[in-house]
Protein backbone atom coordinates (compact mmCIF):
# COMPACT_ATOMS: atom_id res chain seq x y z
CA UNK A 1 0.00 0.00 0.00
CA UNK A 2 2.88 1.99 0.38
CA UNK A 3 4.39 1.53 -2.24
CA UNK A 4 1.22 2.36 -4.53
CA UNK A 5 0.80 5.48 -2.71
CA UNK A 6 4.15 6.85 -3.47
CA UNK A 7 4.22 5.77 -6.94
CA UNK A 8 0.03 7.51 -7.02
CA UNK A 9 2.19 11.12 -5.54
CA UNK A 10 4.33 10.88 -8.25
CA UNK A 11 2.28 10.78 -10.94
CA UNK A 12 -0.10 13.35 -9.39
CA UNK A 13 2.69 15.63 -9.34
CA UNK A 14 4.04 14.80 -12.85
CA UNK A 15 0.38 15.91 -14.17
CA UNK A 16 0.29 18.87 -12.21
CA UNK A 17 3.89 19.57 -13.94
CA UNK A 18 2.54 18.77 -17.17
CA UNK A 19 -0.29 21.03 -16.79
CA UNK A 20 2.05 23.83 -15.19
CA UNK A 21 4.23 24.02 -18.50
CA UNK A 22 0.77 24.29 -20.68
CA UNK A 23 -0.29 26.91 -18.85
CA UNK A 24 2.96 28.93 -18.31
CA UNK A 25 3.34 29.38 -22.16
CA UNK A 26 6.28 31.58 -23.78
CA UNK A 27 8.25 33.22 -21.42
CA UNK A 28 6.43 36.29 -22.35
CA UNK A 29 3.28 34.64 -20.88
CA UNK A 30 1.72 34.61 -24.80
CA UNK A 31 0.24 30.74 -25.71
CA UNK A 32 3.23 28.97 -26.90
CA UNK A 33 3.13 28.43 -30.77
CA UNK A 34 3.63 24.87 -32.29
CA UNK A 35 7.56 24.86 -34.19
CA UNK A 36 8.08 25.88 -37.71
CA UNK A 37 7.97 22.76 -40.28
CA UNK A 38 11.86 22.29 -40.50
CA UNK A 39 13.04 22.55 -43.95
CA UNK A 40 14.44 19.22 -45.60
CA UNK A 41 16.59 20.30 -48.98
CA UNK A 42 15.39 18.40 -51.95
CA UNK A 43 17.79 16.28 -54.16
CA UNK A 44 19.32 18.36 -56.70
CA UNK A 45 17.00 17.61 -60.36
CA UNK A 46 19.48 15.18 -62.63
CA UNK A 47 20.97 16.73 -65.48
CA UNK A 48 19.03 16.23 -68.31
CA UNK A 49 20.44 13.97 -71.10
CA UNK A 50 21.38 15.45 -74.14
CA UNK A 51 19.38 15.06 -76.96
CA UNK A 52 20.18 13.84 -80.62
CA UNK A 53 20.59 16.61 -82.83
CA UNK A 54 19.74 14.43 -86.38
CA UNK A 55 20.32 14.28 -89.03
CA UNK A 56 24.09 13.74 -88.66
CA UNK A 57 27.13 12.72 -91.16
CA UNK A 58 28.23 9.50 -90.81
CA UNK A 59 31.25 8.50 -90.90
CA UNK A 60 31.59 4.61 -91.33
CA UNK A 61 35.10 2.30 -90.62
CA UNK A 62 35.89 -1.11 -90.74
CA UNK A 63 38.90 -2.42 -89.89
CA UNK A 64 39.23 -5.61 -91.16
CA UNK A 65 39.86 -8.58 -88.81
CA UNK A 66 40.20 -6.19 -85.88
CA UNK A 67 39.93 -8.82 -82.92
CA UNK A 68 37.86 -8.26 -79.50
CA UNK A 69 41.47 -8.13 -77.18
CA UNK A 70 43.06 -4.77 -77.59
CA UNK A 71 44.48 -2.53 -75.00
CA UNK A 72 40.77 -0.77 -73.80
CA UNK A 73 39.74 -4.62 -73.08
CA UNK A 74 42.86 -5.65 -71.25
CA UNK A 75 45.40 -6.20 -73.52
CA UNK A 76 48.74 -5.37 -72.45
CA UNK A 77 50.68 -4.58 -75.94
CA UNK A 78 49.76 -0.69 -76.85
CA UNK A 79 48.97 -1.59 -80.36
CA UNK A 80 46.02 0.79 -80.81
CA UNK A 81 47.46 3.96 -78.99
CA UNK A 82 44.72 6.15 -80.93
CA UNK A 83 41.77 3.61 -80.95
CA UNK A 84 42.64 3.32 -77.51
CA UNK A 85 42.12 6.93 -76.50
CA UNK A 86 39.18 7.36 -78.47
CA UNK A 87 37.41 4.78 -77.00
CA UNK A 88 37.68 7.05 -73.75
CA UNK A 89 35.38 9.96 -75.87
CA UNK A 90 33.38 7.32 -77.37
CA UNK A 91 30.39 4.58 -76.69
CA UNK A 92 31.83 1.82 -76.40
CA UNK A 93 31.22 -1.81 -76.83
CA UNK A 94 33.94 -4.56 -75.68
CA UNK A 95 31.02 -7.16 -76.53
CA UNK A 96 30.31 -6.63 -79.63
CA UNK A 97 29.47 -9.24 -82.51
CA UNK A 98 30.01 -9.03 -86.21
CA UNK A 99 27.47 -10.98 -88.23
CA UNK A 100 29.37 -13.58 -89.00
CA UNK A 101 33.62 -14.81 -89.25
CA UNK A 102 34.73 -13.20 -92.92
CA UNK A 103 34.03 -10.24 -94.93
CA UNK A 104 31.79 -11.75 -97.62
CA UNK A 105 29.63 -12.55 -95.17
CA UNK A 106 29.36 -10.09 -93.01
CA UNK A 107 29.74 -6.22 -94.99
CA UNK A 108 26.56 -6.53 -96.96
CA UNK A 109 24.40 -7.52 -93.67
CA UNK A 110 25.80 -4.61 -91.78
CA UNK A 111 24.73 -2.07 -94.81
CA UNK A 112 21.67 -4.23 -94.90
CA UNK A 113 20.98 -4.96 -91.45
CA UNK A 114 19.45 -8.29 -92.20
CA UNK A 115 21.08 -11.91 -91.40
CA UNK A 116 23.44 -13.30 -94.25
CA UNK A 117 20.95 -16.10 -94.09
CA UNK A 118 17.91 -14.38 -94.71
CA UNK A 119 19.72 -11.98 -97.92
CA UNK A 120 19.57 -13.33 -101.57
CA UNK A 121 23.12 -14.25 -102.82
CA UNK A 122 24.99 -16.59 -104.66
CA UNK A 123 26.42 -19.95 -102.78
CA UNK A 124 30.16 -18.86 -103.02
CA UNK A 125 33.00 -18.45 -100.72
CA UNK A 126 32.99 -14.95 -102.57
CA UNK A 127 29.73 -14.08 -102.19
CA UNK A 128 28.14 -12.04 -104.48
CA UNK A 129 24.93 -10.31 -103.61
CA UNK A 130 21.71 -9.84 -105.39
CA UNK A 131 20.41 -5.83 -106.19
CA UNK A 132 16.92 -7.03 -104.70
CA UNK A 133 18.59 -6.32 -101.32
CA UNK A 134 18.00 -3.41 -99.42
CA UNK A 135 21.18 -1.26 -98.32
CA UNK A 136 21.14 1.81 -95.88
CA UNK A 137 22.74 3.36 -99.00
CA UNK A 138 19.56 3.09 -100.70
CA UNK A 139 17.30 4.29 -98.25
CA UNK A 140 20.05 7.77 -97.20
CA UNK A 141 19.58 8.22 -101.38
CA UNK A 142 15.92 8.16 -101.33
CA UNK A 143 16.10 10.52 -98.28
CA UNK A 144 18.13 13.21 -100.57
CA UNK A 145 21.67 12.66 -98.65
CA UNK A 146 24.90 11.57 -100.57
CA UNK A 147 26.34 8.41 -100.28
CA UNK A 148 29.79 7.72 -100.52
CA UNK A 149 32.51 4.79 -100.47
CA UNK A 150 36.45 3.74 -100.76
CA UNK A 151 38.17 0.58 -101.01
CA UNK A 152 41.12 -1.12 -102.21
CA UNK A 153 40.65 -5.25 -102.36
CA UNK A 154 38.49 -7.08 -105.29
CA UNK A 155 36.34 -8.00 -103.33
CA UNK A 156 34.97 -4.97 -103.53
CA UNK A 157 34.85 -5.00 -107.42
CA UNK A 158 31.12 -3.78 -108.12
CA UNK A 159 30.66 -6.80 -109.85
CA UNK A 160 30.09 -8.46 -106.59
CA UNK A 161 27.27 -6.54 -105.51
CA UNK A 162 29.01 -4.22 -102.88
CA UNK A 163 28.67 -0.88 -104.94
CA UNK A 164 24.80 -0.64 -104.67
CA UNK A 165 23.14 2.38 -102.95
CA UNK A 166 26.24 4.48 -103.38
CA UNK A 167 26.68 7.46 -105.94
CA UNK A 168 30.57 7.94 -105.10
CA UNK A 169 31.87 4.62 -105.30
CA UNK A 170 35.13 4.43 -105.79
CA UNK A 171 38.64 1.91 -105.32
CA UNK A 172 41.91 2.24 -105.17
CA UNK A 173 44.26 2.36 -108.39
CA UNK A 174 45.28 -1.54 -109.40
CA UNK A 175 42.64 -3.11 -106.99
CA UNK A 176 42.89 -6.74 -107.53
CA UNK A 177 40.85 -9.93 -106.25
CA UNK A 178 43.68 -11.49 -104.06
CA UNK A 179 42.34 -14.96 -102.92
CA UNK A 180 45.03 -16.03 -100.80
CA UNK A 181 45.33 -13.45 -98.36
CA UNK A 182 45.64 -9.12 -98.30
CA UNK A 183 49.31 -8.95 -99.41
CA UNK A 184 48.92 -5.57 -100.48
CA UNK A 185 49.26 -2.61 -98.11
CA UNK A 186 47.12 0.42 -98.18
CA UNK A 187 45.84 2.08 -95.11
CA UNK A 188 47.67 5.20 -96.35
CA UNK A 189 46.03 5.25 -99.41
CA UNK A 190 43.08 4.58 -98.25
CA UNK A 191 43.45 7.51 -95.79
CA UNK A 192 44.38 9.67 -98.58
CA UNK A 193 41.74 8.76 -101.06
CA UNK A 194 38.98 8.79 -98.26
CA UNK A 195 39.68 12.44 -97.96
CA UNK A 196 39.91 12.89 -101.36
CA UNK A 197 36.40 11.85 -101.85
CA UNK A 198 35.22 13.65 -98.49
CA UNK A 199 36.64 17.02 -100.42
CA UNK A 200 34.62 16.78 -102.88
CA UNK A 201 31.89 19.59 -102.32
CA UNK A 202 29.10 17.46 -104.13
CA UNK A 203 30.07 14.48 -101.33
CA UNK A 204 30.13 16.89 -98.20
CA UNK A 205 27.50 19.92 -99.03
CA UNK A 206 25.32 20.38 -95.82
CA UNK A 207 22.43 22.48 -98.15
CA UNK A 208 19.20 22.38 -96.74
CA UNK A 209 19.83 20.09 -94.14
CA UNK A 210 21.21 17.33 -96.07
CA UNK A 211 24.42 15.22 -94.87
CA UNK A 212 26.27 12.04 -95.90
CA UNK A 213 27.15 8.67 -95.14
CA UNK A 214 30.61 7.42 -96.01
CA UNK A 215 31.71 3.72 -95.51
CA UNK A 216 35.54 2.75 -95.77
CA UNK A 217 36.76 -0.57 -95.09
CA UNK A 218 41.05 -0.83 -93.81
CA UNK A 219 42.49 -3.78 -94.43
CA UNK A 220 46.08 -4.01 -93.33
CA UNK A 221 45.77 -6.24 -90.24
CA UNK A 222 44.27 -8.65 -92.97
CA UNK A 223 46.27 -12.02 -93.53
CA UNK A 224 48.90 -11.99 -94.91
CA UNK A 225 50.68 -9.63 -92.08
CA UNK A 226 53.38 -7.21 -92.98
CA UNK A 227 55.61 -5.66 -90.92
CA UNK A 228 55.55 -1.97 -90.89
CA UNK A 229 58.88 -0.29 -89.97
CA UNK A 230 57.02 2.52 -88.47
CA UNK A 231 55.19 0.88 -86.38
CA UNK A 232 56.57 -1.12 -83.34
CA UNK A 233 58.38 -3.80 -83.95
CA UNK A 234 57.17 -7.03 -81.37
CA UNK A 235 58.63 -9.69 -83.25
CA UNK A 236 58.28 -12.50 -86.14
CA UNK A 237 55.65 -14.51 -85.07
CA UNK A 238 51.95 -14.33 -86.41
CA UNK A 239 50.52 -12.43 -83.18
CA UNK A 240 53.51 -10.22 -83.35
CA UNK A 241 53.43 -8.84 -87.15
CA UNK A 242 49.40 -8.80 -86.12
CA UNK A 243 49.88 -6.06 -83.91
CA UNK A 244 52.17 -4.37 -85.81
CA UNK A 245 49.94 -3.98 -88.34
CA UNK A 246 47.01 -3.32 -86.26
CA UNK A 247 49.49 -0.28 -85.16
CA UNK A 248 50.21 1.38 -88.51
CA UNK A 249 46.27 0.93 -89.28
CA UNK A 250 45.49 2.73 -86.19
CA UNK A 251 47.47 5.33 -86.90
CA UNK A 252 45.41 5.59 -90.46
CA UNK A 253 42.30 5.47 -89.51
CA UNK A 254 43.09 7.84 -86.26
CA UNK A 255 44.38 10.75 -88.96
CA UNK A 256 41.61 10.48 -91.13
CA UNK A 257 38.96 10.68 -88.06
CA UNK A 258 40.79 13.38 -86.32
CA UNK A 259 40.52 15.32 -89.93
CA UNK A 260 37.31 14.67 -90.09
CA UNK A 261 35.91 16.19 -87.33
CA UNK A 262 37.96 19.65 -87.53
CA UNK A 263 36.19 20.20 -90.85
CA UNK A 264 33.32 22.56 -91.30
CA UNK A 265 31.00 19.62 -91.24
CA UNK A 266 32.78 17.52 -88.54
CA UNK A 267 30.11 19.03 -86.00
CA UNK A 268 27.87 17.26 -87.93
CA UNK A 269 29.25 14.41 -88.03
CA UNK A 270 28.89 10.87 -86.22
CA UNK A 271 31.74 8.33 -86.17
CA UNK A 272 31.22 4.65 -86.09
CA UNK A 273 34.07 2.09 -85.71
CA UNK A 274 34.00 -1.39 -85.96
CA UNK A 275 35.35 -4.89 -87.44
CA UNK A 276 33.63 -6.95 -90.04
CA UNK A 277 35.10 -10.67 -87.71
CA UNK A 278 38.32 -11.04 -85.96
CA UNK A 279 41.12 -13.43 -86.63
CA UNK A 280 42.36 -16.72 -84.86
CA UNK A 281 45.63 -17.16 -83.44
CA UNK A 282 45.26 -21.01 -82.49
CA UNK A 283 42.16 -20.42 -80.66
CA UNK A 284 40.68 -23.88 -80.53
CA UNK A 285 43.29 -24.59 -82.66
CA UNK A 286 41.83 -22.18 -85.85
CA UNK A 287 43.84 -19.48 -87.41
CA UNK A 288 43.09 -16.49 -89.60
CA UNK A 289 39.39 -16.57 -89.92
CA UNK A 290 35.74 -17.64 -91.82
CA UNK A 291 34.77 -21.26 -91.08
CA UNK A 292 33.92 -21.52 -87.20
CA UNK A 293 32.47 -18.95 -85.29
CA UNK A 294 34.72 -18.95 -82.05
CA UNK A 295 34.74 -15.38 -80.18
CA UNK A 296 38.23 -14.71 -81.52
CA UNK A 297 36.40 -14.67 -85.01
CA UNK A 298 33.21 -13.10 -84.60
CA UNK A 299 34.04 -11.09 -81.29
CA UNK A 300 34.43 -7.36 -82.55
CA UNK A 301 34.95 -4.17 -80.96
CA UNK A 302 32.27 -1.04 -81.61
CA UNK A 303 32.95 2.34 -81.35
CA UNK A 304 29.86 5.13 -81.87
CA UNK A 305 30.87 8.65 -81.53
CA UNK A 306 28.03 11.31 -81.55
CA UNK A 307 29.67 15.06 -80.80
CA UNK A 308 26.35 15.26 -78.15
CA UNK A 309 26.93 12.10 -76.72
CA UNK A 310 28.64 11.34 -73.71
CA UNK A 311 31.58 9.03 -73.28
CA UNK A 312 30.12 5.87 -71.59
CA UNK A 313 31.00 1.85 -71.45
CA UNK A 314 28.53 -0.56 -72.46
CA UNK A 315 29.83 -4.06 -71.22
CA UNK A 316 26.16 -6.10 -72.81
CA UNK A 317 26.45 -7.82 -75.83
CA UNK A 318 25.40 -6.22 -78.89
CA UNK A 319 25.43 -7.32 -82.15
CA UNK A 320 26.00 -5.93 -85.78
CA UNK A 321 22.26 -6.50 -86.25
CA UNK A 322 21.18 -3.18 -84.61
CA UNK A 323 24.59 -1.27 -86.71
CA UNK A 324 22.65 -0.25 -89.61
CA UNK A 325 19.10 0.89 -87.42
CA UNK A 326 21.22 2.93 -85.69
CA UNK A 327 23.20 4.57 -88.20
CA UNK A 328 19.98 5.41 -90.19
CA UNK A 329 18.74 6.90 -87.13
CA UNK A 330 21.69 8.63 -86.79
CA UNK A 331 20.56 10.25 -89.95
CA UNK A 332 16.75 11.09 -89.11
CA UNK A 333 15.94 8.58 -92.07
CA UNK A 334 12.48 6.42 -91.32
CA UNK A 335 12.45 3.14 -90.36
CA UNK A 336 10.28 1.85 -93.58
CA UNK A 337 10.87 -0.95 -94.12
CA UNK A 338 11.20 -2.12 -90.50
CA UNK A 339 14.87 -3.18 -89.78
CA UNK A 340 15.35 -6.44 -87.91
CA UNK A 341 17.22 -4.74 -85.08
CA UNK A 342 16.66 -2.09 -83.40
CA UNK A 343 18.87 1.56 -82.97
CA UNK A 344 21.51 1.98 -80.27
CA UNK A 345 20.78 5.10 -80.34
CA UNK A 346 18.45 6.13 -77.26
CA UNK A 347 21.39 3.97 -75.19
CA UNK A 348 24.41 5.83 -76.77
CA UNK A 349 22.86 8.96 -75.04
CA UNK A 350 22.60 7.25 -72.07
CA UNK A 351 19.28 5.52 -71.63
CA UNK A 352 19.57 1.66 -69.78
CA UNK A 353 21.74 -0.56 -71.93
CA UNK A 354 19.44 -3.99 -70.88
CA UNK A 355 20.59 -7.36 -71.97
CA UNK A 356 19.58 -9.41 -75.36
CA UNK A 357 20.76 -11.71 -76.60
CA UNK A 358 22.97 -11.99 -79.61
CA UNK A 359 22.75 -13.64 -83.07
CA UNK A 360 26.14 -14.75 -85.34
CA UNK A 361 25.19 -16.47 -88.63
CA UNK A 362 27.64 -18.34 -91.02
CA UNK A 363 25.45 -19.70 -93.84
CA UNK A 364 26.59 -22.57 -96.18
CA UNK A 365 28.56 -22.20 -98.84
CA UNK A 366 30.67 -24.22 -101.19
CA UNK A 367 33.70 -23.97 -99.29
CA UNK A 368 31.93 -23.78 -95.75
CA UNK A 369 29.15 -26.19 -93.81
CA UNK A 370 26.90 -23.82 -92.01
CA UNK A 371 27.61 -22.35 -88.38
CA UNK A 372 25.15 -20.54 -86.06
CA UNK A 373 25.46 -19.13 -82.60
CA UNK A 374 23.56 -17.23 -80.28
CA UNK A 375 25.27 -15.11 -77.20
CA UNK A 376 22.82 -14.71 -74.58
CA UNK A 377 24.04 -13.34 -71.00
CA UNK A 378 27.62 -14.94 -69.88
CA UNK A 379 27.19 -17.71 -71.99
CA UNK A 380 27.60 -18.83 -75.65
CA UNK A 381 25.48 -21.92 -77.85
CA UNK A 382 27.44 -22.89 -80.66
CA UNK A 383 25.26 -24.77 -83.24
CA UNK A 384 27.05 -27.02 -86.00
CA UNK A 385 25.31 -28.01 -89.56
CA UNK A 386 22.33 -28.01 -89.59
CA UNK A 387 21.71 -27.87 -85.49
CA UNK A 388 23.07 -31.57 -85.90
CA UNK A 389 24.97 -30.48 -82.44
CA UNK A 390 26.05 -27.92 -80.18
CA UNK A 391 28.52 -26.82 -77.49
CA UNK A 392 28.05 -24.56 -74.70
CA UNK A 393 30.86 -21.96 -73.01
CA UNK A 394 30.66 -19.08 -70.77
CA UNK A 395 32.42 -16.21 -72.61
CA UNK A 396 32.67 -14.12 -70.43
CA UNK A 397 35.35 -16.88 -68.03
CA UNK A 398 36.38 -18.71 -70.88
CA UNK A 399 36.89 -16.53 -74.09
CA UNK A 400 39.23 -19.03 -76.14
CA UNK A 401 36.28 -21.39 -75.58
CA UNK A 402 38.36 -24.28 -74.30
CA UNK A 403 35.38 -25.62 -71.62
CA UNK A 404 32.37 -27.02 -73.44
CA UNK A 405 29.72 -27.13 -70.92
CA UNK A 406 27.36 -29.11 -72.19
CA UNK A 407 27.83 -32.00 -69.90
CA UNK A 408 27.96 -30.23 -66.56
CA UNK A 409 25.05 -27.48 -67.17
CA UNK A 410 22.11 -29.70 -68.61
CA UNK A 411 19.86 -27.22 -67.61
CA UNK A 412 21.52 -23.94 -68.90
CA UNK A 413 22.08 -25.94 -72.52
CA UNK A 414 18.38 -27.08 -72.73
CA UNK A 415 17.65 -23.03 -71.78
CA UNK A 416 19.84 -21.57 -74.74
CA UNK A 417 18.45 -24.14 -77.07
CA UNK A 418 14.85 -23.02 -76.46
CA UNK A 419 15.84 -19.68 -77.00
CA UNK A 420 18.10 -20.53 -79.99
CA UNK A 421 15.42 -22.00 -81.75
CA UNK A 422 12.72 -19.08 -81.06
CA UNK A 423 15.47 -16.95 -82.32
CA UNK A 424 16.10 -18.99 -85.58
CA UNK A 425 12.44 -19.35 -86.62
CA UNK A 426 12.38 -15.74 -87.06
CA UNK A 427 15.21 -15.11 -89.24
CA UNK A 428 14.34 -16.22 -92.96
CA UNK A 429 16.53 -18.57 -94.92
CA UNK A 430 16.63 -17.71 -98.41
CA UNK A 431 18.19 -19.98 -100.93
CA UNK A 432 21.26 -19.07 -102.84
CA UNK A 433 21.03 -19.06 -106.70
CA UNK A 434 23.34 -20.72 -109.08
CA UNK A 435 24.06 -24.95 -109.24
CA UNK A 436 27.22 -24.62 -106.75
CA UNK A 437 27.42 -27.35 -104.52
CA UNK A 438 26.83 -26.33 -100.55
CA UNK A 439 29.14 -28.10 -98.19
CA UNK A 440 28.19 -30.70 -96.19
CA UNK A 441 24.35 -31.57 -97.87
CA UNK A 442 23.33 -33.22 -100.81
CA UNK A 443 23.35 -30.82 -103.95
CA UNK A 444 19.52 -30.74 -103.77
CA UNK A 445 19.65 -28.52 -100.71
CA UNK A 446 20.19 -24.74 -101.37
CA UNK A 447 21.40 -23.61 -97.59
Amino acid sequence: MRTFAVAAVVSLAALLSLSACKDKGAPDGTAAQPSAPVAVASAPPKPKAPEPKRPYNVLFIMVDSLRADMPWTGYERPIAPWLTAFAKKSVLYPRAYSFSSYTAKSVVPALCGEYPSALKRDGYFFTKWLESNLFIGERAQKAGHRTLAGNGHGYFLPNMGLSQGFDDYRLLPGTFLDVTGVADINSDRLNALAKEMLSDPKNVSQKDGKRFFAYFHFLDPHYTYIKHPESPDFGDKRRDLYDNEVHFTDKHVGDLVDWALKQPWGKNTAVVITADHGEGFGERGHFRHAYEVWESLVRVPLFIYVPEAKPRRIEVSRGHIDLAPTMADLMGLPNDPPYRGVSLLPEVFGAEAKPKPVIVDLPRCDLMDRRRALIDGDYKLVAFGDDKSFFLFNVVKDFKEEKDLSADEPQKLAEMKALYEKLSKEIPTVPVIGGVPLKGVHPSQRY
